[in-house]
């Protein structure tokens, strides 16, 4: 049995008043010994081999390291200051999802708010998401249902966090969430049911964790290697991070950081979850990796109490009462959080770069700051989401193929990489 398991089950997997920490060395790679508390450190892989933990770091000169970063357990009261050599972060117990009563029956478009309220409408005469492609490192989908099947690839799914059955990403007792995040973003257009902002994307279903025992590796480990498996699948343009703790995003974590900035390298634009903690994300704006986070409204544009925030937060969408496929058996049901508010703003990332196929990362979350409406209070979580007037910026937008070429170079090369172990 490992010493940790996913967070929510802390209290079984370690000794009482002890708690979880990741933390990085800082002799690169070759800790000492112990902590203080005289526990052992047990070394994350990332589903990575020692040899190709070497490449990236070569290839990336240096900047990201996979090979220093560590788990114990650790005494809540113990000053990590006082642990010569090394740095990092506690990670407090974060419970899984709440789960809501379902709705049955199929949803009229008319009843999806949020797109009219984002204009959507407007921006789908220039693109709907043909030709991109988006990764969602998320709890698990039905995908199966007639209302994603079309728009999934099911030849890349994959679960990150279980060994013993990888390509089995319907397991775990939060399938439904990852349903409702796919069916926001590519939801089928096809006369029944519901259809995504992007309904002509395809999404690549891959599991980080279920919240289940069945788990190999601990939720943060697995989103980092979420990100990593996603880079190569060659027509992953986006990445989605459906994770949080209760410090943050999922970026909270420094290999799930390091991951990040691999695949922004590589041209990949990231949009990850801020996370519903009411936290505001420092350590996010102390460690910036220039990805796209998000935070969340509520219907009548207000910010609710429970959404993340803070100058990091890119933009915000809407986080209540997103009533979506959920699934199995056609089922829908009310979606919400930065979770809900995450994907429709992915999706209009996948039209952006259906319009600019040349996107870069760093133009997208320019556009959407720019174009985002900022008032008293929704500046406090980015802004509200502007679709049609972001789609339209980044067709205007420059197209710089030096750097263009210069991120798909990297990422042939990192893809070499993480293919041969």
């Amino acid at each position: 049995m490992h010493i940790l398991k996913l967070s929510f089950l802390l209290a079984f997997a370690v000794p009482p008043g002890l708690a979880h920490a990741q933390v990085r060395s800082v002799f690169k790679g070759r800790p000492s010994v112990v902590m203080y508390t005289n526990t052992p450190l047990k070394k994350m892989s990332f589903g990575l081999s020692e040899r190709q933990m070497d490449r990236i770091a070569r290839l990336s000169d240096d900047a990201v390291r996979f090979d220093d970063v560590y788990y114990f357990d650790h005494n809540p009261k113990f000053d990590f200051r006082e642990a010569g050599g090394f740095s990092g972060r506690f990670l407090p117990d974060v419970p899984p999802p709440v789960e809501k009563g379902p709705i049955i029956g199929d949803a009229e478009f008319a009843g999806q708010w949020w797109i009219e309220k984002l204009g959507v409408r407007q921006a789908w005469p220039l693109a709907t998401g043909k030709g991109v492609t988006i990764a969602d490192c998320d709890a698990g989908y039905y995908h199966d249902e007639p209302d994603l099947l079309a728009n999934m690839l099911l030849e890349y799914k994959a679960d990150l966090g279980d060994r013993d059955e990888p390509g089995v990403v319907n397991d775990g007792g939060f399938a439904t969430h990852g349903t409702s995040v796919a069916s926001i973003m590519v939801g089928v257009l096809n006369g029944t049911g519901t259809n995504g902002i992007a309904y002509n994307s395809k999404i690549v279903p891959l599991q980080n964790y279920n919240y289940d025992s069945t788990d190999d590796l601990d939720k943060e480990e697995a989103t980092a290697a979420c990100i990593l498996k996603a880079l190569t699948i060659p027509q992953v343009g986006i990445i989605v991070l459906e994770n949080q703790t209760a410090n943050g995003s999922s970026e909270t974590f420094v290999g799930t950081r390091d991951a990040v900035r691999l695949a922004l390298k590589a041209g990949v634009i990231i949009v990850s979850a801020a996370g519903n903690y009411s936290a505001e994300l420092s350590e996010e704006k102390k460690d910036d990796t220039g990805s796209i986070i998000v935070g969340a409204l509520r219907k009548d544009d207000s910010v609710p109490v429970w959404s993340n925030f803070g100058e990091r937060i890119t933009v915000a969408a809407y986080g209540e009462k997103l009533h979506t496929l959920a699934g199995p058996n056609g089922v829908f049901e009310d979606f919400g959080g930065t979770s809900g508010a995450t994907p429709q703003v992915a999706a209009t990332v996948a039209l952006m770069r259906e319009v600019n196929p040349f996107l870069t990362p760093a133009q997208a979350q320019r556009i959407l700051i720019e174009t985002r409406l900022n008032t008293a209070t929704t500046a406090k979580v980015g802004g509200l989401l502007r679709v049609p007037e972001a789609v339209t910026a980044a067709k205007d937008s420059r197209r710089d193929v030096n750097a263009w070429g210069a991120q798909v170079l990297f990422r042939e090369q990192l893809s070499a990489i993480l293919l041969n172990p």
